[in-house]
């Protein structure tokens, strides 16, 4: 059974049901300074956390508001992260699966969606399971 769709570096991996934890590791273009935003997956649903320095804050949010109290009180469906820099993903399960990105997406997407909503993407160049280490060619 599956229950997340993630694609990333055109990768596309299928995940069965269960808890999980991915961290987005960048540097701000602007600040230079480094941002860790933490998705955890528990209960259907995705809770985030953004870990940064007070400068990065300031820029993100203008003072206006706190980031990381706000980003812990919501739970989200999916997650999508684009960025034109370079990135690190560390995807937690029952093994630790990390890759680097530059100019692409993360999207991570409950499996079947029950609002028929989906971001389109262009077609994987592999699918494989979290639990593989050797993609499947489409």
């Amino acid at each position: 059974m599956i229950e997340l769709l993630l694609v990333i570096n055109h990768t596309l991996f299928l995940l069965s049901p269960g808890p999980l934890s991915i961290v987005v590791e960048f540097q701000n273009s602007v600040t230079g300074s480094n941002v860790s935003l933490i998705f955890n997956y528990v209960g259907g649903r995705f809770y985030a956390w953004m870990f940064t320095d007070e400068k990065t804050l300031e820029y993100y949010t203008s003072g206006i508001y706190d980031v990381g109290g706000a980003l812990a009180r919501t739970a989200i469906d999916g997650v999508v992260f684009c960025s034109s820099m370079k990135y690190k993903v560390t995807i937690y399960r029952f093994k630790k699966v990390t890759f680097e990105a530059l100019n692409t997406c993360l999207v991570v997407q409950i499996w079947p969606r029950k609002d028929s909503c989906y971001i389109s993407l262009p077609p994987p160049l592999f699918t494989i399971s979290i639990f593989s280490s050797i993609p499947s060619p489409r």
